[in-house]
């Protein structure tokens, strides 16, 4: 299937491809992926169509409210999500329609959904939901625990300085922390 990310949302911050198919491309038949924090499908998009291009078994969930965080209020999606409760998530499905197959929506908050893994049952969490600091330092608490010995947990936003994620990812994993373009990275 030909790569459709580009036409989800006009958003240019998708700098991961490379990361992402990097994943497909290492893991095998049976692993099971996390994406947390998936707004309107672009990134979820193209990892459904890498997971579909590859012939592989991998299980995809994305997690996500469908609700934004602080840095959308007074935004146009903010405002659109202020208005109906379920726009955002209706955009989401909308826009992963073509590989609805590949893809398994998750709407609940994050440090719920993580409930639902057990520990050591995932192969790949990729973090992209809020961005503050408290935020992303109880992601990265509740979602590594889930990851195999052997697999990656990662985030987005690393490099941004308004936001909180360099300074949780830095505080516990130190200089362990690998980066790969926008993003952070461990493997366990």
């Amino acid at each position: 299937m030909e790569h459709f990310y580009q036409q989800v949302g006009e958003e240019n911050w998708f700098d991961y491809l490379g990361l992402y198919q990097s994943m497909v491309n290492h893991f095998p038949d049976g692993s099971h992926f996390v994406e947390v924090g998936s707004w309107k499908g672009r990134s979820a998009s193209y990892m459904g169509v890498e997971i579909l291009n590859s012939n592989k078994c991998i299980q995809f969930d994305c997690v996500d409210t469908w609700l934004g965080s602080e840095e959308h209020e007074g935004t146009e999606e903010g405002n659109n999500i202020q208005k109906d409760k379920n726009w955002l998530f209706n955009e989401f499905r909308k826009n992963t329609l073509p590989i609805s197959t590949h893809i398994n929506p998750i709407r609940k908050p994050s440090l719920e959904a993580s409930q639902l893994y057990q520990d050591r049952s995932l192969d790949f969490v990729f973090l992209d939901a809020a961005h503050d600091y408290e935020n992303v330092k109880n992601d990265i608490l509740s979602w590594y625990p889930k990851v195999k010995v052997g697999g990656w947990l990662a985030g987005h936003d690393y490099f941004l300085e308004h936001f909180g994620v360099k300074e949780a990812a830095d505080e516990i994993f130190g200089d362990k922390l690998q980066t790969q373009g926008s993003c952070w990275l461990i493997k366990k």
